[in-house]
């Protein structure tokens, strides 16, 4: 008898055993097949107003759009029998289409109760997507020219969805209990035999989940005491990759900040000391490692070269193009030649190792402090911003340039020009990167040329540090609680003004004056 209770006791341990990963199975494959439908189903569902969006843009621009709108939400609402309901609306909110004319022109009011969705990948801007136990709604901008005229409301019911799910769940676990059973009398069948293995087994299980993922578990038995050793190193083997998998992950992320760490490296560490002038800079990255790249190197006693730009590619492959272009640049400064040639120069030597779909947008000037004169080029990066104070206007010169890195000398070198800019005390100019004139804040609006502009001419008379801190005191407004999604490059230099602390107050030329040539 107390043989015979040994031999119970171990084939309820087996049992047990083999519940835990049954249940693991079927809770680990349950969810990851209500995971892999409802994202589907959440595709089908965008795709679908994405596409009725498209059908509906030209008639919501008609003088009556609901003749149009009607005939085609009913047909969709015949043929998709999912579809709860499809409501467009005008930009002002007001439906135009709708299954019901009599809620023409009236104010739409989306459903409440709806839970928005957590994984906001498959949804483009302006988009939203909620749901609840029943319907998922989602809602779509109608636009035309890039402007947005109205919104798609379209509503999916769950019922197939969950119907699919049930079968689903009730198949896996109909398929967990069979291996269930089958476990137990295998082990009720086989206690006396599998005595020893299942010790092997025991102190495998042990080890495996102390995290020892090399446990391999190896048993001369029966062979369903191998099968089920070999079904224990399978699981670890599936374990261990997706362990190797989250480190992998983690190293990368720390490959990142190693990058981004060299990224600062490649920057100025100091600001130079200007006679006359006072200079600042600011440089923030986006979250990811990134293309920006700024230089102020010292010519001779009189002369400081200004170099900003911007790689288009982002990650670690823009971090090695913009260290090449930095050591380019420094070696072709050491020849003192003018900002035009050395952007010519610095393009030939990029062709050759430029890869494809990359290209650099830099901005090259020779500040002479003695002359008080600002000589540059620009390979199609962003307008330079020069603030008169005599005139108290704010100017953007800005050029058509073609990048650097893709077009051979003489396509590259026809549209170079050089420009000489003469400073006046009190006079200011500033550069910067894409990062800062397309910020966009949560209602999806750029932070723009015109705002910036405005800045400059309220704050400029300040200096340029004051000027500084006051275009990232009204940035981080802006921009409220949007991340920061591309990196964001600024240099502001200013002529000390003669016998003022602060220069009179300025005013903005206007945008249609900016000289783009």
């Amino acid at each position: 008898m107390k043989s015979l209770s040994f031999k119970v006791q171990i084939a309820l341990f087996v049992i047990l055993l083999i519940a835990a990963i049954v249940y693991s199975y079927y809770w680990t494959v349950s969810n990851a097949e209500k995971q892999v439908i409802m994202s589907e189903v959440m595709q089908k569902v965008v795709l679908q107003a994405r596409n009725i969006a498209l059908s509906s843009a030209k008639p919501l621009l008609h003088e009556d759009p609901e003749f149009e709108l009607h005939p085609l939400i009913m047909r969709i609402l015949k043929t998709q029998k999912d579809i709860v309901s499809v409501v467009i609306t005008d930009r002002e909110g007001r439906i135009k289409g709708h299954r019901t004319l009599q809620l023409i022109d009236k104010l739409y009011i989306p459903k409440r109760g709806l839970n928005s969705v957590k994984d906001k990948s498959i949804l483009a801007n302006g988009e939203l997507l909620a749901e609840n136990k029943d319907l998922i709604e989602v809602s779509v901008p109608i636009t035309e020219k890039g402007e947005r005229i109205g919104t798609v409301y379209l509503r999916y019911s769950k019922d197939g969805v969950n119907k699919t799910l049930a079968s689903t769940a009730s198949r896996l676990l109909e398929i967990s209990l069979l291996a269930l059973i089958a476990g137990a009398i295998v082990s009720l069948i086989l206690a006396y035999h599998i005595t020893k293995p299942i010790t092997k087994l025991t102190l495998g299980a042990e080890a495996i989940g102390r995290g020892e993922l090399d446990t391999r578990i190896s048993v001369r038995s029966a062979r369903e005491i191998q099968l089920l050793a070999s079904t224990f190193n399978n699981m670890v083997s599936k374990l261990k990759e997706g362990r190797e998998a989250l480190l992998e992950k983690e190293k990368m992320a720390k490959e990142l900040e190693i990058a981004r760490t060299i990224q600062a490296t490649l920057l100025p560490a100091h600001l130079p000391h200007l006679l006359n002038f006072e200079l600042d800079a600011y440089y923030h990255p986006a979250s990811e490692v990134g293309g920006d790249y700024f230089d102020l190197i010292k010519i001779d006693d009189d002369r400081i070269l200004i170099v900003v730009g911007d790689v288009a590619g982002k990650g670690v492959p823009g971090l090695v193009v913009m260290a090449m272009v930095r050591i380019l640049v420094r070696s072709l400064a050491r020849r003192k030649e003018s900002p035009a040639n050395l952007l010519r120069h610095l393009n030939v030597l990029l062709l050759k190792d430029m890869k494809k779909n990359m290209f650099v947008t830099l901005f090259c000037g020779v500040l002479d402090t003695k002359r008080n004169t600002l000589e540059f080029a620009s390979a199609a990066h962003m307008p330079l911003l020069i603030y008169h104070c005599k005139e108290k206007i704010v100017r953007a010169l800005g050029t058509r340039t073609k990048p650097l890195g893709i077009f051979p000398d003489e396509i590259f070198s026809a549209g170079l020009e050089a420009r000489r800019v003469q400073l006046m005390p009190g006079d200011l100019f500033l550069q910067f990167t894409d990062g800062l004139s397309e910020m966009r804040n949560e209602r999806d609006e750029e932070f723009g040329l015109d705002r910036l502009m405005r800045i400059v001419v309220d704050e400029a008379a300040g200096g340029a540090r004051h000027l500084l801190a006051s275009i990232k005191s009204q940035l981080d407004r802006f921009r409220g609680n949007v991340p920061q999604s591309d990196d964001l490059t600024i240099v502001s230099i200013n002529m000390f003004p003669q016998g003022m602390t602060r220069a009179p107050e300025g005013k903005m030329e206007s945008l249609d004056r900016v000289v783009f040539d």
